[in-house]
């Protein structure tokens, strides 16, 4: 280039491409790059012997041409580089949403996973006990039935309500089965919902208290606020025995807090350890799959207080 300018001048319009592909490298390597580059130019185009004749006209003028070009070049050359690190960054957001989607895809299919194994686990302890004790009643009430018939009829009414129990169990069992989860319901409607019913079936007051934006957060976390409401309500109807219950979701800038609290008997110690309480486990799975915490402690005036906390990303 260098040659070709010096024997006709027109290619001199060429180095200026070549210092907007300079400009694309970085900062440290671009500008005393071209600084040389341009002032080697200058030299071979004019020489020694012109540019000693400069006067300060000529100076200025010189000068301000290759400040001009200087600058023209560093801005079209920032303006491909910035260009091409967007377009790079557009493709790993694109590559970081692909995975993004599939692990919500695993995720959605781990959750029915774990679903089917609590669902599985609940009527084994449920159904599965029931009917082990209703073989074993039947038998004795067999062999009672000739020899002492009080005591077999004082069974056979012990079998009655362990049989209408189990049916209870067995329908709660399907309609969990049945439910999908929020679906396009409203978390706010879903909650209070929710409490009514609970309240009318075992007989409890329920105070539920749902906070402002309840129903924009995400519907992961939604849902899975919606289980933990649910699950508490059910372990306060099959083990608490209590008569004030108090459902409070707050959503705060960073993260959104459930706190089901109730004034029953309360849990035993390590509750989620023994057997028959698989549902506190599989809330703990979903709400800490979520990056979230999730407690179980004792309430200050008795009774059990179930928490959990995830964060929301704004």
């Amino acid at each position: 280039m260098l040659a070709e300018s010096r024997i006709d001048r027109s290619f001199q319009w060429f180095m200026f491409i070549y210092l907007c592909h300079i400009f694309v490298r970085p900062l440290r390597i671009s500008v005393p790059t071209s600084l040389a580059i341009a002032a080697v130019f200058l030299l071979n185009l004019i020489g020694w012997s012109k540019l000693a004749k400069w006067d300060a006209e000529d100076w200025f003028s010189g000068l301000f041409g290759v400040t001009a070009w200087f600058f023209l070049a560093f801005f079209i050359g920032r303006t491909v580089s910035t260009n091409v690190q967007r377009g790079r960054l557009i493709l790993e957001l694109q590559a970081a949403k692909r995975e993004l989607e599939s692990a919500r895809e695993r995720e959605l299919e781990l959750a029915a996973l774990r679903e089917r194994e609590r669902l599985a686990r609940d009527l084994h302890d449920t159904l599965g006990h029931a009917l082990v004790t209703l073989t074993v009643q039947l038998e004795a009430v067999q062999r009672l039935q000739a020899t002492d018939p009080a005591r077999a009829a004082t069974l056979l009414a012990e079998l009655q309500k362990l049989t209408r129990s189990s049916m209870e169990d067995l329908r709660r069992s399907l309609a969990n089965l049945r439910t999908s989860g929020l679906g396009d319901r409203p978390l706010t409607e879903s909650l209070r919902t929710l409490c009514a019913e609970a309240g009318k079936r075992f007989g409890a007051a329920i105070d539920c208290q749902v906070a402002e934006g309840a129903d924009a957060l995400p519907p992961a976390v939604a849902e899975v606020i919606w289980r933990v409401a649910q699950e508490g309500l059910t372990n306060v109807e099959k083990h608490a025995h209590a008569h004030r219950v108090q459902v409070n979701l707050t959503v705060q800038p960073k993260e959104v807090v459930l706190r089901v609290s109730d004034d029953g008997a309360g849990l035993p110690p390590r509750a989620e350890e023994k057997p028959g309480h698989y549902g506190l486990r599989g809330l703990r799975e979903r709400v800490e799959g979520l990056g979230g915490t999730f407690t179980v402690a004792p309430a200050g005036t008795g009774g059990t207080v179930i928490e959990a906390r995830i964060p929301v990303i704004a």
